[in-house]
């Protein structure tokens, strides 16, 4: 049975073979979680401007089969308007712009895990190296194994945090872009329904 101790127990004994590379790595995760949060949160496009978030999404998901009362109600508003194109362009800066910006910065945060993994990777073999040329104090076969576990344990979790967040990522990504695509169609038959 695991308990919490057990627990603890395993993330101190991570810490100490990992050694600061392996914390890097937790702060880097941390840094990741923050991100990939963000864009799911921005794309439920919290900041709708003119319709509510939920209308927006039930509008942007439907395909085509855009529920009337919202495409009439935009339309309205954009009747009203001297330029129509332009606030739709307005209108699609507020809802999409935030997700877009911060998409990249995930990808080089998620990008950057295997590399740290790799920096504890060559940090593990020069303590190994250290050791087998037996200038520490301590036992040879010591260092030797700390070493390598220091290369294994960051190595493999460079890998853990960088590939389940790529794909997550990914999703998102594709989940923002579907949604500013059926933007773009709704933007062409709300601009007809405007000129009319």
């Amino acid at each position: 049975m695991i308990s919490f101790s057990n627990i603890l127990n395993e993330i101190q004994l991570l810490i100490e073979e990992g050694g600061w590379v392996f914390i890097a790595l937790i702060a880097l995760a941390g840094g990741i979680a923050f991100a990939l949060l963000s864009i799911w949160n921005a794309t439920r496009l919290p900041d709708a401007p003119i319709l509510k978030s939920n209308e927006w999404l039930n509008l942007l998901t439907s395909a085509g089969k855009a529920p009337a009362p919202d495409c009439e109600r935009l339309t309205r508003i954009l009747e009203k308007c001297p330029d129509p194109s332009l606030r739709l362009q307005e209108i699609g800066q507020q809802l999409f712009a935030k997700t877009e910006r911060r998409i990249p910065f995930a990808f080089i945060l998620i990008s950057a895990a295997p590399l740290i993994g790799l920096l504890g990777t060559v940090s593990g073999m020069f303590t190994t190296f250290r050791g087998m040329a037996g200038t520490i104090a301590a036992s040879p076969i010591d260092v030797i194994s700390d070493g390598i576990s220091e290369a294994l344990i960051t190595t493999q979790t460079g890998l853990i945090i960088g590939v389940p967040t790529f794909m997550v990522c990914a999703f998102l990504k594709s989940r923002h872009e579907e949604l500013a695509l059926n933007f773009r169609r709704l933007e062409s038959q709300l601009l007809q329904k405007a000129t009319h």
